[in-house]
């Protein structure tokens, strides 16, 4: 009768096969769980008893780590253990049977069996749960919250000791245990969000915009003063409409007597009242209230608080109190979205290249920013926002026709003058 029957071989195997599995339950839990991101553990722990102990268990990382790593240790020296003890009965007489020694048998059939159950171990019991964990993070982390919430109070005294001596270690490398692991960067969420497959290229645009507008000021985006057409308020009705027929906006701000006195705003349908026209009437009687604005403040809030105020049109002001130009709500959502064209609006670009000579030539009002993302040309950083300016502060005076400017490998010409500064400018790159 055959001493190691083929139902005492199976069992063994089971066994071993088993400790394995159930390692790699521990190595799956440790992965899903440790891989769950805060908006995930946050949504679990509204999914009924289960969703609520994984995200218990999220909050002490220190108590599920050390059961985890109890069980897989159990585990793996279990199977280890039992493993060359139970199957080396099988293979020892075998080897025997080849012509080796009974104490070459022994060492050959340990290290032989160890060697298999190692393979079957790291691949079963550790890459393959890792590589399962890190694709079914919730579900894992649902399925086996159970088996680690089990696993920390029967180990309780065990975790106890692990945890304390982590944190003593921890502590030696100046990190303190109870530190919550750091946020995702904006960057990093940037990255995350924009490089998702399921977004189309316009929303990873707009995504980008949203992020880039969060560091963006009103003074960025805004109508510079000197660019505003405004009204006085003792303009008659019928040249306001003269002026709104010429200048084609839908809003313009009233001014008494210089552009830092704005006293509110009218549109062109407070206009259409044809006996104030007869009558003769002054503009300053259909003035309405209008919104300011510090030019510091950031894009987003300024967005949400000319929404709140149901309010298109803002002043901008500088730190002195007087006026430094407009901005509109369609000028804040241009920040997300890019341009927004109406049927007046003209089709003139601010960067033209000349394909001839690879030149650009631009408008002098464009913003350092734009200027590097739609060109690739860098103008050093300093106390202006506008290629304009950059001419401007590197002259030391007020630019004329044909000045040229060399920085950084690039010649800048003043083509065109509007007033005192820079209109048209053509960069070369040297």
């Amino acid at each position: 009768m055959d001493p190691y029957p083929i139902g005492s071989l199976l069992g063994d195997l089971a066994t071993v096969a088993g400790l394995i599995l159930l390692g790699a339950l521990f190595v799956a839990a440790e992965i899903a769980l440790i891989s769950l991101r805060d908006s995930q553990v946050r949504q679990l722990s509204s999914r009924g008893k289960r969703g609520a102990k994984v995200a218990h268990l999220a909050t002490n990382p220190n108590r599920f780590l050390a059961a985890a790593q109890v069980g897989v240790t159990v585990c793996g020296f279990l199977s280890a253990a039992l493993g060359a003890e139970k199957l080396g009965v099988y293979v020892i007489p075998k080897l025997i049977d080849l012509g080796l020694s009974d104490e070459a048998a022994s060492a050959t059939s340990l290290v032989g069996v160890t060697l298999v159950i190692a393979y079957f171990s790291l691949v079963f019991g550790e890459l393959v749960p890792k590589r399962l964990a890190l694709f079914r993070t919730e579900e894992i982390s649902l399925w086996s919250a159970g088996a680690i919430d089990v696993t920390a109070k029967l180990f309780r005294p065990i975790i106890w000791l692990l945890s304390r001596s982590t944190d003593v270690v921890v502590r030696i490398f100046g990190i303190d245990p109870k530190e919550q692991r750091s946020q995702m960067s904006e960057e990093e969420l940037l990255d995350l969000v924009t490089g998702h497959a399921a977004l189309t290229a316009e929303e990873r645009d707009i995504v980008e915009e949203v992020f880039n507008a969060s560091e963006r000021q009103v003074h960025e985006v805004m109508v510079p003063r000197t660019e505003v057409d405004f009204m006085d308020a003792s303009l008659t009705v019928g040249k306001a409409i003269a002026l709104a027929v010429d200048r084609a906006h839908s809003r313009y701000p009233v001014v008494r007597g210089s552009t830092d006195e704005v006293i509110g705003f009218i549109h062109v349908r407070d206009l259409l009242d044809t006996s104030l026209v007869s009558a003769g009437g002054k503009i300053q009687e259909l003035v309405r209230n209008i919104m300011f604005l510090p030019g510091t403040k950031g894009v987003l809030p300024a967005l949400t608080e000319m929404r709140n105020q149901r309010q298109h049109l803002a002043i901008v002001l500088d730190e002195y109190g007087g006026t430094d130009g407009i901005v509109t709500l369609e000028d804040l959502v241009e920040c997300l979205i890019g341009d927004i064209k109406d049927e007046y609006d003209t089709d003139e670009a601010e960067v033209s290249m000349e394909s001839r000579t690879g030149d650009f030539e631009v408008d002098g009002l464009i913003s350092i920013d734009d200027l590097r993302e739609e060109t690739g040309i860098e103008i050093p950083e300093g106390p202006y926002e506008t290629a304009s300016g950059f001419v401007m502060h590197f002259l030391g005076r007020i630019p004329v026709e044909h000045d040229v400017v060399g920085v950084n490998g690039i010649r800048i010409t003043v083509l065109t003058m509007e007033g005192k500064r820079a209109g048209q400018l053509l960069i070369s790159r040297n």
